[in-house]
């Protein structure tokens, strides 16, 4: 009896002790952003326009660079290409150095988790010039930023998470959205597709289970006038009304 007594306490002890099981979420409905250190930047970087990504894991170091990177060295060349810790990472006058460094840096900064890396950045004489890329957590790429001359400018890319089917193509112009742009199902299919000449047209980004998670209209590449958001479940969540790209009001309904 004595014994089930202890027992009895240890499992009510547990009981309050408990904290309530927090609402499991689904796929649909985990929205993650690349986790890169805060500290690790001189400078924002941006994500992809329906601000949504998983960060990390997929192996930047192979072979011989395995046993260097678990001794935490900074820098490799990995096919002929710097790869350096974006920790190292310094902006001065706008252009973008290796540490201490007084020539504008060319190469691949990337930030690393152990032997995995989850996001990446391309310069060219100091300046962004090729991708930045975010990779999933099953090392695929995820979403795919073109830059020229330190714009973003070309075919940005962006894949679903559990296939690496791709699940948006979006043209950028100086820096503006401006041109094509298309949503994709899961499977291939279209969802939408407009052309923003001179960036304007209807926005339409899409939940990864194919329904619409925000809409509002873009005028010279901008966001203008008002732009509605969407839970996973269709259900409306906020109105922001914006001028040139900055937010006016914001009203929240879940």
């Amino acid at each position: 009896m004595k014994k089930m007594k202890i027992a009895i306490g240890v499992i009510l002890l547990a009981l309050v002790g408990c904290t309530p099981l927090e609402k499991k979420i689904s796929d649909e409905e985990r929205i993650l952003l690349p986790s890169v250190p805060k500290q690790a930047y001189d400078v924002s970087i941006s994500t992809m326009p329906e601000g949504e990504f998983i960060p990390q894991t997929d192996i930047i170091h192979t072979g011989q660079n395995v046993a260097l990177a678990e001794n935490a060295v900074t820098e490799i060349t990995l096919n002929g290409i710097d790869q350096v810790n974006i920790a190292k990472k310094q902006v001065r006058n706008k252009l973008a150095y290796n540490g201490n460094s007084t020539v504008p840096f060319t190469g691949t900064f990337a930030a690393v988790v152990g032997v995995h890396k989850h996001y990446t950045e391309d310069y060219r004489d100091g300046k962004l010039s090729g991708y930045k890329i975010w990779y999933s957590e099953a090392g695929r790429v995820g979403l795919k930023e073109p830059y020229a001359n330190g714009v973003k400018n070309g075919v940005q890319e962006t894949y679903y998470r559990n296939t690496g089917n791709i699940r948006s193509r979006i043209t950028y112009s100086g820096g503006r959205i401006s041109g094509p742009a298309t949503w994709y199902d899961n499977t291939g299919k279209i969802l939408h597709q407009e052309d923003f000449k001179g960036g304007n047209g209807e926005w339409i980004a899409y939940w990864d289970n194919g329904k619409v998670r925000e809409k509002g209209r873009l005028a010279g590449g901008l966001q203008n006038g008002e732009w509605r958001s969407y839970t996973p479940k269709g259900e409306l969540e906020k109105i922001t009304n914006y001028r040139n790209g900055s937010p006016l009001s914001q009203e929240w309904l879940k």
